[in-house]
């Protein structure tokens, strides 16, 4: 392995591990979408979501609460339960389109 990949791999764990802070998880047909994996991926994974308000989409788990996924720049921002983000009245991220 180059030492620019090297580099390059740990500079991604080094990004990648406070988004792991901000959020849960979702499980979708056996498959873990976590805050970091990115739009498509979420897609892909999960589907279409029940519903979408600009960057919050909703998805309704069968057997367990619904989730609300929160994306910023085509990236998973945050993950929580509907009734967990509806304690706070804002979005993590603040006013987004």
């Amino acid at each position: 392995m180059s030492l620019n990949n090297c580099c390059a791999m740990a500079a991604g764990f080094i990004l990648a591990a406070p988004l792991a802070a901000y959020g849960g998880s979702l499980e979708c047909h056996g498959t873990i979408v976590s805050p970091g994996d990115t739009e498509k991926q979420l897609l892909e994974t999960c589907g279409n979501p029940t519903s979408r308000n600009g960057a919050d989409w909703t998805y309704a788990v069968p057997g367990s609460q619904p989730v609300l996924v929160t994306l910023g720049n085509g990236v998973v921002m945050f993950i929580r339960d509907v009734d967990e983000a509806s304690d706070s009245a804002e979005s993590p991220l603040g006013d987004h389109p």
